[in-house]
This record gives C-alpha cells, structure tokens and sequence, in this order.
C-alpha cells in the first residue's frame, strides 16, 4: 500500500466525519446520518467516474473504505456533532483533500487526459462529496462561498501538471500534497479567504 492510498483513507474518514456533523445539524436520523457521510466520503469520486466513463465506480467494487466511513460517522455520532479539536480535523481534512487532489490528478495522467479533463477529474473528486452533501441537506456548497478550499487543490494539482514532466511523477505528488496541505492550513489559520462581490443595496 503506498503513501497516497493511505492518506486517501484518511480522506474518507475526515469527509465522512464532515458529512455525518452536517447530517447530525440537519437533525437526519441514523440512517441519513450514514447516507450523508457516505455521499461526502465518496461522492466525489464516484462522479469522477462516471463522467469519465471508467466502467463502475471504485466505491462499489472495494470495500476498503467501509470500515473508514464507519468510523468517522460513528465519531461525529459520539461526539453528537460537536468537534473538541477543530484544528486537528482541519489539518485532517487537508491531508484528505491533497490526497484526494493528487490521486485522481495521477490517475488522469495516467490516462491521458488532457489540462481541461485533468482539472476536472481531480477537482470533483476533492470537492464533489461535499458539493452532493451541501445540495442534498439544502445549502449552499460551502467551496463556492469564499473558503480557500478547493482552489488549494487546483492550485496544486495545476504545479503537478508543469512539473512532472521534468522532475518525475513521485517527486511532483510529494511535493503537490505539501503545498496544497500548506495552503489550506495558513488560509484557515491566518483567515485568507476569497472576495466576495455583494451586491450594492439600493
């Protein structure tokens, strides 16, 4: 198992503890707590999956990540949504995020995708789950707000591309997943956010 695969596994956990949290403010019950979390551990990738046309999505023919989902919501369950450690999940989910960019962002590689396609795939598979999560429980996705969340990812992802060529993919991944891990940290801790463009009131 390499480094990446476990930190997508870290992933799934941090998403799936952001999505049963939403789920538990949401009032949902069990049943739509583990639904949610599941959605946001995971959504994202199968979207990616079926838009690229890969055959049937990894989720449903792996069973590896279960055991993290269930894990993560049964953590956001104890905790009845209420996180003691914010700053550890953050730094949790950024890990997840980067790992999530930079994997789908290899895989396109791989398959030989072209700039728009690459973006594409890596983006919905960081960000798409929460996407789903947000839309589903009636919210405004919260990336397109003004959080430095998915631009991280894109950011980084865009560097993998320039500089795989020339310095090799191991070398680029590993470097990818530390700037778009730092990124995202010194954006939440320094509170970096995008503008938002409000409209004049009359």
């Amino acid at each position: 198992m390499d480094y990446i695969t476990i930190l997508e596994y870290i992933g799934v956990f941090a998403f799936a503890v952001s999505g049963a949290i939403v789920a538990i403010e949401e009032e949902f019950d069990v049943f739509g707590i583990y639904i949610i979390a599941i959605i946001t551990a995971m959504g994202g990738g199968v979207l990616r999956d079926i838009v690229t046309n890969v055959g049937v999505p990894v989720f449903f023919t792996s069973y590896m990540t279960i055991p993290f989902i269930i894990a993560g919501t049964l953590l956001a369950i104890f905790l009845k949504g209420n996180l003691k450690y914010k700053n550890l999940f953050t730094f949790i989910d950024a890990i997840g995020l980067a790992a999530f960019f930079v994997s789908a962002a290899v895989k396109a590689i791989n398959s030989n995708y072209n700039f728009m396609l690459f973006i594409f795939a890596a983006s919905i598979t960081g960000v798409g789950g929460g996407v789903l999560r947000d839309i589903i429980t009636n919210r405004k996705p919260q990336i397109f707000k003004h959080d430095v969340y998915c631009v991280a990812g894109i950011i980084g992802v865009t560097l993998l591309w320039f500089i795989y060529p020339i310095i090799g993919i191991e070398s680029a991944q590993f470097i990818t997943l530390i700037i778009i891990v730092l990124i995202r940290m010194v954006s939440y801790y320094k509170t970096i956010n995008l503008p938002v463009v409000c409209k004049e009131r009359v």
